[in-house]
């Protein structure tokens, strides 16, 4: 029989019982934005439904893309998904259904209903998800997908030339 120990962190307090405080506050935070999140073993996810969808870039484009969101007063929420190549994950409103022609450049990918987003603070094997820019009660909205997918067509130029 093997006997193992809990690891602990700094304060002494096991860190499965520490993050899993970390989830409940933040499931918690969600609910008060109104957002209908749900808790698995893997973590915090938010559904998406028919009115919104998510747009997935690297970091080197979606820096670009959300100082550009910031500097329009049009930034909402984004995650930041840690790793070699880490991305960030802009959530949207569809303001019109997705045309099927719509071409998102290469780096971008498009996320839609019935896939659901992970949410800080979900851990992967690089480390726990964070926010680029977190939601805030004067900050829970998403912002027009077409908004989002135009800038990071510029941003997706750029690091062309």
């Amino acid at each position: 029989m093997t006997i193992t120990t809990a690891d602990t962190g700094k304060s002494g307090i096991p860190q499965n019982r520490a993050h899993d405080r970390l989830i409940g506050e933040a499931v918690a935070g969600y609910r008060l934005l109104g957002w209908q999140v749900s808790v698995t073993e893997q973590g915090v996810f938010l559904p998406l439904g028919p009115a919104t969808t998510a747009l997935a870039m690297p970091a080197r484009i979606g820096s670009r893309v959300l100082a550009d969101l910031k500097s329009r007063m049009l930034a909402g929420p984004v995650t930041v998904i840690p790793g070699p190549r880490e991305h960030w994950i802009f959530l949207a409103e569809l303001v019109a259904l997705l045309p099927t022609h719509l071409k998102a450049p290469p780096e971008v990918q498009f996320v839609r209903s019935p896939h659901r987003i992970a949410l800080p603070p979900t851990m992967t094997r690089y480390g726990s998800l964070r926010w680029a820019n977190p939601p805030s009660h004067s900050r829970h909205w998403f912002p027009p997908f077409t908004a989002v997918l135009a800038l990071a067509r510029t941003a997706t130029a750029e690091d062309r030339r």
